[in-house]
């Protein structure tokens, strides 16, 4: 009889204890099998609550009748509606996002009442304060899954306050310190990016809503209720400085992205050197490895380079904000829209790693028996043996450490 047909979906992990779940694999193959959503169809949710704001805005202004803010809430209300069923989508026959929601209020009520929803507004307007409540969303769960990390590097530091490890220099033995002290660097690293984020939310926590392209409406709008509707502390002092630097939102996040990723990218090759065989202080969980398609032995570090990968993408990201934002002339340039794309790719890149390296914390194992070892060699106590003879001679430390200097020369 024929053999059955193995089936086979990977092509390494036999010698796996157990396979990388579903999200480790996705975090680690990015984009390679799977695709992207049109970048606009994440604002669909924020544009219908602009566009609600603002129809009860002008409605209270009596720029619109009652009546008609009633029918141009009610579709918007069955936009949301759809959206939920995943039944209202963004095709290549529309523009953008903005654009799609007035089509289908035209569509339903005609153009005398659906052509209402854009009076005494621009998309300039519209598009920055949609952005600023992506972000300020993205913000808060950043802010969330940080302090679970930042929770679980502490747990780390008690753990291990008085496991000894040898810290190194120029990727050198240099001096014993402790896990404690290395996992509470990793963790201060993680508070300042924590607070970055808090203070992005204080300074952008404000409402372009109303700046239409950057020199208002001659409409008597009111920009401090579509503000507290939307919920921000207020609106932009400025019209037109909202319109003319738009990006500069998104590359503010973009930089303490780019910052936290910086972190994660250090913590990242750490753990890969001291994982190596000719370390082996730690042993990295199966479920954080990949295997090889042609060597049976291997299980690669792959999730931590990714990371380190991430951090590169972030870094070039940043740059091209920076970049785009750069020299354009005051009000509104079309520059500007790339910003968006480029703030949406860096939250894809960097927020999952959060919970890759909490979870990777959570599984480490420590071989403590190697770390006694190796705080023993490479000369790595001289330097202690050296100030203690300073302390107890009252010699400079000059003078000492000439000495030992020449001794180790012998």
């Amino acid at each position: 009889m024929p053999q059955k047909q193995q089936k086979i979906h990977k092509l390494w992990g036999g010698n796996f204890s157990h396979l990388p779940p579903q999200h480790i694999l996705d975090f680690a193959s990015g984009s390679d099998v799977k695709g992207k959503k049109p970048y606009d169809e994440r604002l669909i949710p924020y544009d219908i609550a602009v566009n609600q704001a603002h129809v009860k805005m002008l409605s209270k202004q009596q720029i619109i009748s009652a009546q008609d803010a009633r029918l141009l809430l009610k579709g918007l209300e069955e936009i949301k509606a759809l959206y939920k069923q995943g039944k209202f989508t963004l095709s290549e026959g529309v523009e953008d996002v903005h654009t799609a929601i007035e089509v289908y209020l035209i569509k339903k009520y005609g153009v005398a009442v659906g052509g209402k929803v854009h009076t005494a507004r621009s998309r300039n307007d519209q598009v920055a304060t949609d952005m600023r409540l992506y972000l300020k969303d993205q913000t808060k769960v950043f802010i969330v899954e940080l302090t679970q990390l930042i929770f679980a590097l502490q747990q780390l530091k008690k753990k291990y306050a008085c496991v000894k490890i040898p810290g190194f220099t120029h990727h050198r033995p240099a001096m014993v310190t402790t896990l404690g002290v290395v996992f509470g660097a990793w963790k201060e690293g993680v508070v300042r990016d924590k607070m970055r984020f808090k203070q992005w939310l204080t300074l952008y926590n404000k409402s372009p809503l109303g700046a239409g392209t950057g020199y208002g409406t001659s409409f008597p709008i009111d920009r401090k209720y579509t503000a507290k509707l939307l919920g921000f502390s207020g609106a932009e002092p400025n019209i037109l400085d909202p319109i003319t630097n738009r990006g500069e939102t998104e590359t503010a996040f973009v930089f303490t992205c780019a910052l936290m990723m910086k972190h994660f990218s250090q913590i990242a090759q750490t753990l890969i050197l001291w994982s190596m065989p000719q370390f082996g202080y730690i042993s990295l969980p199966d479920g954080f490895c990949t295997g090889s398609s042609i060597m049976p032995h291997k299980k690669n570090p792959d999730v931590l380079e990714v990371i380190k990968a991430k951090a590169a993408i972030l870094y070039g990201a940043l740059q091209s904000l920076l970049a785009i934002n750069s020299g354009n002339f005051i009000g509104y340039n079309r520059d500007t829209q790339w910003t968006k794309y480029l703030v949406m790719d860096a939250v894809d890149e960097s927020f999952p790693g959060i919970k890759v390296l909490k979870e990777l914390f959570g599984a480490l194992s420590i071989n403590e028996h190697v770390l006694v070892k190796a705080c023993k060699e490479d000369d790595i106590l001289i330097t202690c043996a050296m100030e203690k003879e300073v302390q107890q001679t009252g010699q400079s430390l000059r003078a000492v450490k000439q000495r030992v200097e020449k001794a180790l020369k012998i």
